[in-house]
Parts: C-alpha cells; sequence; structure tokens
C-alpha cells in the first residue's frame, strides 16, 4: 500500500511493506525525518467488545490496517495523502 503525500507541494511518497517497514521517497531530509518518527510511534486506541472496550497500543508500521490509518491521520498536521495507484491508466480488472 503507498500513499502520495503533499502539504501545498508535493512531499513524496510512503508505503507499507510489511511490518515495521514504510519505504520513503522524499527529497526533503526534515520531512523524510518527521514522516520516519511519524510512522515508528505508537497509537493508543480502544479495542475489545463494545460492553467490555480496552486501551490497546500498537505501532502505525506495525500492520497494513494500521499504517492506512496513520496515513489519513496526517490531515492533522495539514498533510493531504492519496492513495497512489500502481496500475497503469486502463488496467483494472
Amino acid at each position: 500500500m503507498k500513499f502520495e503525500i503533499e502539504n501545498g507541494e508535493y512531499v513524496g511518497t510512503a508505503e507499507w511493506r510489511g511490518a515495521g517497514d514504510v519505504a520513503l521517497d522524499m527529497t526533503n531530509p526534515k520531512e523524510r525525518r518527521f514522516f520516519e518518527r511519524y510512522f515508528s510511534q505508537e497509537d493508543a486506541f480502544m479495542a475489545g467488545p463494545v460492553e467490555a472496550p480496552e486501551m490497546a497500543h500498537g505501532r502505525r508500521d506495525e500492520t497494513q490496517r494500521a499504517f492506512e490509518h496513520a496515513a489519513f491521520c496526517l490531515s492533522a498536521y495539514d498533510y493531504k495523502v492519496r492513495r497512489h495507484d500502481s496500475q497503469p491508466s486502463g488496467a483494472h480488472r
């Protein structure tokens, strides 16, 4: 799963390759450091059944779902993200 990231101008891409493995394609070293830290940090969230919720935590790069959630949460930092379409135009099945 790969996302393109912008903040008024193109920042680069972040691609989840596997647990703990996010590939960043960014030329600005400051932006790269921010995203390296951002995706390696943990989030806390509610888990479990509705009648007995409990706090859980996990790294933002631990699973594809956690990575996707973290990418869309970048809007809190004024970033815009969009899923990178790796298929050429007209190649949809």
